[in-house]
Order: C-alpha cells, then structure tokens, then sequence
C-alpha cells in the first residue's frame, strides 16, 4: 500500500485502465500494475507497446480543482521521477515524456463519472529499436517498485505545490515543455 492507496500487481493483463475502471464500478481505488499489457493504448485508441520489462499502471482520482490540471501535475511528477535517476526529459505537449527525442513514457487520462482514471507507461528496460529505456540510459538495473515509489512521491509533491503555488506549478510545467 502507498500512502492509503493499495497496490494491485498483475503479471500480463488487457489494460490497467480497463482494470481501474471496473475498480471504481465496484467502489474500489487503488494502483493497478501490470508487468506487461496486450492491449494498453493511448490517446484516440491508438496502441501503446507494453510488453514486459516496462512499468504500467493506472490509478483513480475523484474530481477535484487539482483534477483540472492532472495533465500537466502527472507530466512534473514523471519529470522529476526521471530526474531522481539522473534523466533529463522534457514534455512533449499533451503526454508524452521525451528524452534524446525518443518516448520514455506517455500518460493517458480518461473520465469516468466523477472519477478520472489516470494511466502511466514507463521504458524501464529495452525491449525494441524505436524506444529508449531507464536502463538502457543510466546503465544501471531499474527496479519497477522504486520507480512507482519514487512516482507517487513526486506526484504528492506537484499537488501540493499546485494546490499552494498554482502559478508556480505552472511555470514548472512550461519550463519543462519541449520547445
């Protein structure tokens, strides 16, 4: 469990969305990983390539005034989750975290009543040409729990810097954007 949310661990599912989304059916929250996903998808329905060796997870947020931004709070969350391993990204407007002009990780975020589900996928290790991975970048072995740990820290940061500081998280926000 991280910080009141409990963690639901699947080996190879559909979608950790669709997961989250019969969660909240059943009046359940919590964060949905999956080591590898077989129809994971990002915007418009368009396919993201999860298989294992990556970190996919979803999770719910009530509607809130900070869900107004959740866009941009999971973009600074994933930014700085980067930077704890030494990784410089920028944010590839709307969700699309890049480095050396390759994804390492996109953010999807679908509504859902009064929920928004958000959905994460992140390149730990490199599985084929066309992507870049943690691992491959820092030469080091990347552990899928301390990157959702590091995550979800840094997820609590920007919403209290949003909720503190709103032109501050913003500012952050458009510092980090790919120009």
């Amino acid at each position: 469990m991280i910080d009141g949310y409990p963690i639901y661990k699947f080996k190879k599912v559909k979608s950790t969305m669709d997961i989250a989304k019969d969660f909240i059916y059943e009046n359940k929250i919590g964060i949905i990983v999956a080591e590898e996903q077989t129809e994971g998808r990002g915007r418009y329905g368009r396919k993201w390539h999860s298989p294992k060796g990556g970190l996919y997870f979803s999770f719910q947020i009530k509607k809130s005034k900070l869900t107004d931004f959740l866009s941009e709070i999971v973009s600074l969350a994933l930014i700085s989750t980067m930077r704890d391993f030494g990784l410089i990204c920028k944010i590839k407007f709307p969700n699309d975290i890049i480095i050396n002009e390759k994804k390492i990780c996109g953010i999807l975020i679908e509504k859902k009543g009064e929920f928004y589900i958000v959905g994460v996928g992140i390149n730990l290790k490199k599985v084929s040409g066309e992507y870049i991975s943690m691992e491959e970048l820092t030469k080091k072995s990347i552990e899928i729990d301390n990157v959702l740990d590091r995550f979800v820290g840094n997820f609590k940061k920007e919403c209290e810097i949003f909720e503190k500081d709103f032109d501050k998280g913003i500012k952050n926000w458009c510092e980090n954007l790919l120009k």
